[in-house]
């Protein structure tokens, strides 16, 4: 059985991000960076709307619990200044020692190499707690998360596949692994 995916009280941190536990203090940047276009278009997230509500909902439901069984971890990249919400990195798909990653970030925190810096810092902390193969999907469209995936160390694993992402959506994608060291 899974051990939980406990996080240090202070998150995971490299001074420029923090990757942390999400909290109630981000369900309004949550659900409002979940609305944008681009999220909405490439992150595949479960529900099709996010409120305020729907968000502290689920980190007390459905994210801590995920957190507890060590199934799921929806975690929140912040800037690590001021504690402002950035956007999401999750591992999810958690079976032995493998798991598969997604992320997203508000349009004001792209471009700025968060997502990079969330992903070296969950792959390790991934490590510590077992998990020796990261796996990612990106949207053959999505051209900056394919960039993002390869600059940390993820190949792709074949050719584009059609297949069922998280939001029960249909799409066309590049499937990449990469380990955890």
């Amino acid at each position: 059985m899974p051990r939980p995916l406990e996080l240090p009280s202070h998150g995971l941190t490299d001074q420029i991000i923090t990757v942390r536990e999400l909290a109630d203090r981000d369900a309004d940047a949550f659900a409002a960076g979940s609305a944008d276009d681009a999220v909405r278009r490439f992150a595949h997230l479960p529900l099709e709307h996010y409120t305020p509500g729907t968000v502290r909902e689920q980190i007390r439901g459905v994210i801590a619990d995920g957190l507890r069984s060590g199934q799921l971890a929806v975690l929140a990249i912040a800037d690590a200044t001021d504690d402002r919400f950035l956007g999401s990195i999750t591992l999810f798909g958690i079976t032995g020692d493998t798991a598969e990653i997604g992320f997203w970030l508000t349009p004001d925190a792209r471009g700025t190499g968060a997502t990079n810096r969330a992903i070296a810092l969950v792959a390790a902390w991934a490590h510590e707690h077992g998990i020796r193969e990261l796996g990612a999907r990106a949207d053959i469209d999505n051209h900056a998360s394919q960039r993002v995936l390869e600059r940390n160390g993820f190949r792709t694993d074949g050719e584009p596949v059609t297949g069922t992402a998280p939001s029960g959506h249909t799409i066309t994608g590049l499937h990449y692994r990469r380990t955890t060291r």
